[in-house]
């Protein structure tokens, strides 16, 4: 059963086995997870339920309906950098580019030894496989992956590199290319279209534009959550209450801590320990034309560079959205403009060592993050990397976000730039779209925020399931890893319920 706006009668209250806050990665996979085993659920949405007849192909208007902001979630620092968050059914994985990988094996031994946590990735296995099932992770062929990845092969193969199809969970995909702003076949298996559905089959409830405001104690016991019903402008409507016998917060990483400080409750590392992947993209006018919009708009990567920290991936967007990137003003910008079907485009992303937090409050999330010195020149030099594979490939300018070097004609232009040291004020374009950590997974509260099985410390019957999390960034894209975490989490919980404290 799924309520809209026009369900609600004023000051609802609802009881249940288990309510979910959030329906994104986390909260749609412990939606199902749970009600698969025959518990009531309710899932407590802010956003709407979004389906493609919905999507209008005009990519402005869709991230109005679809992203935290529209799109203007920006972190504090030097540089200020983007964080696009969805707000709608589904969450992030609704408006992510669907790429797809399993936690990395020492990203795991690392979380055990500085954090003292007890899982390992063969433990995990079972739970990336039943994720990867549901959600239809498949390697794309290449001729959906558009040529702006053909292009990039190509300079890879030249220089001895090796670019290779990425895996999305997908179904039948066309590359009709709107992945981040809904896709209007309903081939990527966000959990909008995946684990919702499956929960809602199960008699879970979904209640859509309905924002938790706090979480109910008595003592140190969850018991229930208080929401309010918000309009499409934003406007509380009314309000509601959810008693439930345990609570799992899936809010996401730059919402739930503050949840948590809202709702009395204070671990220090709570909004701490922030990491997000810093991403920056390179730019190149070719001789063909290469027609990037066509295709998925992240098919491939170069994974050769992991060990320094970097990794090139596919980001070519719709030309409404990646023209305003473009460089120059005026005459010089017209003129590069009219050559967009000669552009291509792909992403560098940093495995970064710095951290930020998350402050504020629920009406108006703010996080501060100040890119290091160290992931500064790392993304420097993929951006490098990725300067050299384009010409490799035959490009005639290359054009970076790097004051100095946003036009590169020659490798010449490139060594120069591989040999200096930038300064952070020289990257005002630096994006990020995976926040991590705000939450983490660590052996004890004097280290994290909650255990291994995603129970806050000091708590009971309430658990935590989404990136906040994730103890640290990956290096890879993390939806698979937030999904199987949820999984291990719901059916570790299923196996404990009748041991919990009610």
């Amino acid at each position: 059963m799924i309520y809209t706006i026009n369900d609600y009668k004023g000051k609802d209250v609802f009881h249940t086995d288990v309510c979910v806050i959030g329906s994104g990665a986390g909260g749609a996979v412990a939606a199902y997870e749970l009600s698969a085993m025959g518990y009531d659920v309710i899932v407590v949405e802010e956003g709407k339920y979004y389906t493609k007849n919905d999507y209008d192909g005009k990519p402005l208007n869709n991230m109005k309906k679809m992203w935290r902001g529209a799109g203007s979630t920006v972190s504090f620092g030097i540089p200020p950098i983007s964080i696009p968050t969805g707000t709608c059914v589904g969450g992030t994985t609704a408006i992510n580019s669907a790429t797809c990988f399993r936690t990395p094996e020492h990203i795991i031994e690392q979380w055990n030894k500085d954090l003292r946590i007890n899982i390992d990735y063969k433990g995990l296995e079972p739970y990336f496989e039943r994720v990867e099932s549901i959600v239809h992770v498949t390697e794309l062929q290449w001729d959906v992956l558009g040529n702006c990845a053909k292009v990039v092969k190509r300079g890879a193969d030249a220089l001895g590199l090796h670019c290779k199809p990425l895996k999305h969970n997908v179904k039948n995909c066309k590359g009709c290319g709107t992945c981040q702003f809904g896709c209007v076949e309903e081939a990527k298996q966000s959990t909008d279209v995946s684990y919702i559905p499956l929960a809602l089959q199960n008699r879970a409830v979904l209640l859509t534009q309905c924002k938790a405001s706090r979480i109910l104690f008595k003592r140190n016991r969850a018991y229930g959550v208080e929401c309010t019903i918000n309009d499409d402008q934003g406007n509380v409507k009314t309000q509601c209450r959810v008693y439930a016998k345990v609570i799992i917060c899936a809010c996401g990483t730059l919402i739930t801590p503050l949840l948590l400080k809202k709702s009395g409750l204070h671990n220090k590392h709570a909004g701490k320990h922030l990491q997000i992947h810093p991403c920056s993209r390179v730019v190149a006018l070719m001789d063909e034309e290469v027609n990037g919009w066509i295709g998925v708009s992240q098919g491939a990567y170069i994974d050769d560079y992991a060990d320094e920290g970097i990794m090139l991936e596919g980001i070519f967007v719709h030309p409404s959205i990646l023209a305003a990137s473009l460089p120059g003003v005026g005459k010089e910008f017209f003129s590069l403009a009219e050559q967009f079907p000669h552009i291509a485009a792909f992403g560098v992303m940093v495995h970064d060592t710095g951290q930020g937090q998350v402050f504020g409050n629920l009406d108006m999330p703010l996080s501060w993050y100040n890119i290091s010195d160290k992931d500064i020149q790392t993304l420097k030099n993929g951006i490098g990397y990725l300067a050299n594979i384009f010409f490799a490939a035959g490009a005639k300018h290359v054009y970076t976000p790097i004051a100095g070097f946003n036009e590169m004609h020659s490798e010449r232009n490139v060594h120069d730039l591989l040999s200096t040291n930038i300064k952070r004020t020289q990257v005002p374009e630096i994006f990020a779209f995976h926040p991590l950590g705000t939450c983490r997974m660590a052996g004890d509260s004097t280290l994290g925020v909650v255990d291994d099985c995603g129970k806050v410390f000091n708590t009971e019957n309430l658990y935590i399931a989404d990136g906040s999390i994730v103890p640290t960034s990956l290096g890879v894209n993390p939806q698979i890893t937030i999904m199987a975490l949820a999984t291990k989490i719901s059916q570790q919980l299923a196996d404990n319920y009748k041991s919990l404290k009610l």
